[in-house]
């Protein structure tokens, strides 16, 4: 007598199950339609606001005013436009849970143009900076935080709002004088720029005021002469250009 495998009936019985909720499922979807989100839109955001996934904002320009919203319908940002789309007034720019100002400043045709006010989430001050439309270095291909047109003081805070960092900019190029700080108000560097180069003499101290190390550059931005020295206030390396050096 000739043997069956007895498991044959049950891979058949198994394929029409699996056939049969297929068959069920896409049923479902006929009768009920594509799926639709469930997230209702803020009542705060205009019915003509467009939502963009990429960003998850909702966006609307009317009335010469460009408008932003959170997905939880607090405001992202609002700026004035002109005729052709650029921003062109005063912008500002919202926290997404307590819809503080974070950001504010003027835009001309597209441009910061002005003094312009950075602040962290709770209202106090972290940047202020100077823009000038229009007047602005080369751009490179690398993305970074600067525009390129950053003209006139800066100013950045720590959170206990002591002053951490202060400049100058002349057409996105740092010069003159900057000096950074510690949170004790300490000075931990300070020396000058030209046209975004170091020159002169730079100086580098420890959180206890101590000197760390000195720089001197030329007028072409070249490093010249690096003195490092221990936190007791000798002398540790010397590095001279075209010299080798001298550490003890």
């Amino acid at each position: 007598m000739k043997m069956t495998s007895a498991s044959t009936p049950i891979k058949d019985s198994s394929i029409w199950i699996f056939v049969s909720l297929l068959l069920f499922v896409l049923l479902i979807g006929l009768v009920l339609g594509p799926c639709k989100g469930t997230v209702a839109r803020p009542g705060s955001v205009p019915k003509e606001a467009e939502y963009h996934k990429k960003t998850n904002y909702y966006k609307l320009t009317a009335n010469g005013i460009h408008r932003e919203w959170y997905e939880n319908g607090n405001l992202v940002t609002e700026v004035p436009v002109n005729e052709f789309g650029q921003p062109n007034g005063i912008s500002k720019r919202f926290n997404y849970i307590t819809g503080i100002p974070i950001m504010e400043g003027q835009f001309l045709n597209g441009d910061r143009d002005g003094l312009w006010k950075f602040t962290f989430s709770d209202g106090k001050p972290y940047i202020e900076l100077g823009y000038k439309s229009g007047y602005r270095k080369k751009q490179l291909w690398i993305q970074t935080a600067e525009l390129g047109n950053e003209t006139g003081s800066y100013y950045r805070y720590f959170r206990n709002g002591r002053l951490n960092e202060k400049g100058f900019f002349d057409g996105g190029f740092r010069t003159g004088d900057w000096v950074r700080y510690y949170p004790d108000t300490k000075v931990e560097e300070k020396g000058s720029y030209e046209n975004d180069k170091k020159v002169g003499e730079w100086f580098y101290y420890y959180p206890t005021g101590t000197k760390e190390a000195s720089e001197i550059y030329s007028s072409e931005g070249e490093l010249i002469k690096r003195s490092t020295y221990y936190p007791n206030g000798e002398l540790w390396c010397l590095v001279q250009k075209g010299k080798e050096p001298e550490c003890h």
